[in-house]
């Protein structure tokens, strides 16, 4: 069934008038009157009553202009979301987020993807970077922005931050306002830390940041997500460190004190999978990614 006829049929059963319809097709009025013919003989029914005063549907013609509109107008909707596929600038980005990259990198990222596709709605997921490796291999995301992994070696991947540690306070402490801060400080307190299993990078820096100081870190509590970390430490359950970029969350009862470059730096990149990537995907790597990457 040709598409041309249904909106030729759609036309004469809105208008009542072949000559109207024809006008509003902005064609002539016999090649119109074939279209309804051929519609009439495809399916053995007649769609109109016509006399010469006037043009009436049939009961059969009720019922296929019902039909007709609802085909249309799922027409109409195929060919948007093909078009809207096609074109970099509008869709859905599906991107996967490391906990710590919320808070240095997404914000400079949503605000370069508003200004650059204002029309692309992007969807976030907080994820470990281990199952973002996963998920970007199969598909299921788009992008994913992980702590720096040897496993995603069989993915693009690029560099775009780099951070060191802060030490987390309760206001209160004695250390708050010391003017010779030091990590070794920490060395006798306790600490509450992510647990390896959600952020294994971050704990790893932290350990690593520790030992270059000359101690090992006395972790006691563990956590999986940095506002519990930053409320046991305002309870009194111990001290911590953070990724440099946790201190922009302004959390109550809180000092943050910044660190001397140590060898525990937490570096993330940004993971995708050519082989599966969009125009769109791609199209970020290329104009967002770049943009990304923040001074230590």
């Amino acid at each position: 069934m040709d598409m041309k006829h249904l909106r030729s049929f759609v036309a004469v059963a809105e208008e009542l008038s072949f000559s109207r319809a024809a006008e509003r097709l902005h064609m002539s009025q016999p090649p119109l009157s074939q279209h309804i013919k051929s519609l009439e003989d495809e399916m053995g029914v007649c769609l109109f009553a016509r006399t010469r005063r006037e043009v009436k549907l049939t009961d059969a013609g009720n019922v296929f202009l019902q039909e007709s509109r609802l085909l249309l107008g799922q027409m109409r909707t195929a060919i948007n979301a093909t078009v809207k596929a096609a074109q970099s600038d509008a869709g859905v980005l599906r991107l996967g987020v490391a906990t710590s990259a919320l808070f240095g990198v997404m914000p400079k990222f949503m605000d370069l993807m508003r200004s650059t596709f204002p029309n692309v709605d992007v969807l976030v997921n907080d994820m470990q970077s281990q199952d973002q490796v996963a998920a970007v291999s199969q598909g299921t995301l788009d992008i994913g922005i992980v702590h720096v992994r040897p496993d995603r070696m069989k993915l693009h991947h690029m560099p775009i931050f780099d951070e060191s540690l802060v030490a987390v306070l309760p206001v209160r402490h004695p250390l708050v306002d010391s003017p010779t801060f030091a990590l070794a400080d920490l060395a006798q307190e306790p600490m509450v830390a992510i647990s390896r299993d959600h952020g294994p990078a971050v704990f790893d820096a932290i350990i690593s940041s520790c030992l270059e100081a000359g101690f090992h870190p006395n972790i006691k509590h563990l956590s999986r997500n940095p506002m519990i970390i930053f409320q046991m430490v305002r309870l009194g359950f111990g001290v911590s460190l953070v990724p440099r970029s946790y201190a922009d969350s302004e959390f109550p009862g809180l000092r943050f004190r910044d660190l001397p470059s140590t060898a525990g730096r937490v570096r993330i990149e940004a993971i995708w999978n050519d082989r599966r990537a969009s125009e769109l995907t791609l199209e970020v790597t290329r104009r967002i990614l770049p943009q990304l990457t923040v001074a230590p």
